[in-house]
């Protein structure tokens, strides 16, 4: 089981956080290199879940049409952070939120009117925490992304977020004690899975809390969301890890190129760690936000598809 490497990983983040304060480029160097090594390769299988939906009606197209849509949001992404910095900051926090939270393990806990609620607070507990209890360093590393223009807006911006991370805070409080509950009135595997999935949750928590913004989305981002994404990958697309590996080598080095060249111009900062901090952030968001859009629309156009086969059916005429 995944969880319990990452609970481990957590408190000794956590412990090596009250005692080591890491300064210069060391962290910024670890954010680059982990997110391009694990953190991006997640999302360079796209093309492969894109091509049974667009082959079908673009022909020897679809390719090209997928990597014209995809690059065209990950281009509006890097435009709205030189242009609307704040915008942009708030919507990609509320849809990784939205998507870190339908990735996470769906457990049955709860009336179904908060199930929702308690997955998107869940998922955002990597933003909401660091938000409250690290505003100055957020503030400080949004500031470094966007524009220096935008620095008062930003300052105002993540103030007026963190407001809101409270009550965001306050749901997934909610919802991983009512899981513990629940998970204490129940038996066997049920109760186990229940209670390691709440131990992760408060690992977690401690780790947001006690480390730094950045070493905190390092362990979530790469540790727990892109590595149990590239294990769902490996059983879906049915390779080993060599065949994995190889088939999203492509996607992987050209988003990481692209960011690379865009680290040089947009993402230039005054210092090396600003730049890194800067293109991987930018970089990031970049490439997420289409791969997030992807994802949401994926069950929407397989359900349009298959109610389509059925209406043809019954009409007696070809899907």
């Amino acid at each position: 089981m995944q969880a319990a490497p990452v609970i481990l990983l957590c408190w000794a983040m956590a412990g090596a956080a009250c005692f080591f304060s890491p300064g210069g480029v060391l962290v910024p160097v670890a954010l680059a290199t982990l997110v391009a090594v694990i953190g991006l390769p997640h999302g360079a299988a796209d093309h492969r879940f894109a091509k049974p939906l667009l082959e079908p009606r673009w022909g020897a197209a679809w390719l090209p049409a997928f990597l014209v849509g995809y690059l065209a949001i990950a281009l509006a992404v890097v435009v709205g952070w030189v242009v609307t910095p704040v915008i942009t900051v708030v919507l990609f926090f509320l849809v990784s939120a939205w998507h870190f939270g339908q990735e996470e393990p769906r457990l049955p806990i709860g009336p179904r009117w908060f199930r929702s609620l308690g997955r998107f607070a869940r998922g955002g507990l990597v933003i909401w925490t660091p938000l409250i209890v690290h505003q100055p360093q957020v503030a400080d590393l949004l500031a470094t992304t966007a524009p220096r223009a935008f620095e008062s807006q930003i300052l105002l911006s993540v103030t007026l977020m963190a407001v809101a991370a409270w009550g965001l805070l306050v749901a997934a409080v909610a919802a991983w004690g009512l899981q513990s509950l629940t998970a204490l009135a129940s038996e066997g595997r049920r109760r186990r899975v229940l209670l390691i999935d709440a131990l992760l949750q408060a690992s977690l928590f401690v780790l947001f809390v006690v480390a730094s913004p950045v070493v905190g989305f390092l362990v979530y981002f790469c540790a727990w969301h892109s590595a149990r994404g590239l294990r769902r990958l490996r059983r879906e697309l049915n390779e080993s890890w060599r065949q994995l590996a190889l088939s999203l080598a492509p996607m992987t080095l050209g988003a990481v190129g692209l960011v690379a060249f865009g680290s040089f111009g947009l993402a230039r900062g005054v210092t090396l760690d600003e730049t890194l901090v800067r293109s991987t952030f930018v970089g990031l968001s970049a490439v997420a936000v289409p791969h997030i859009v992807l994802h949401g629309l994926l069950p929407v156009l397989r359900d349009v598809r298959t109610r389509r086969g059925v209406d043809s059916i019954a009409l007696g005429r070809p899907a």
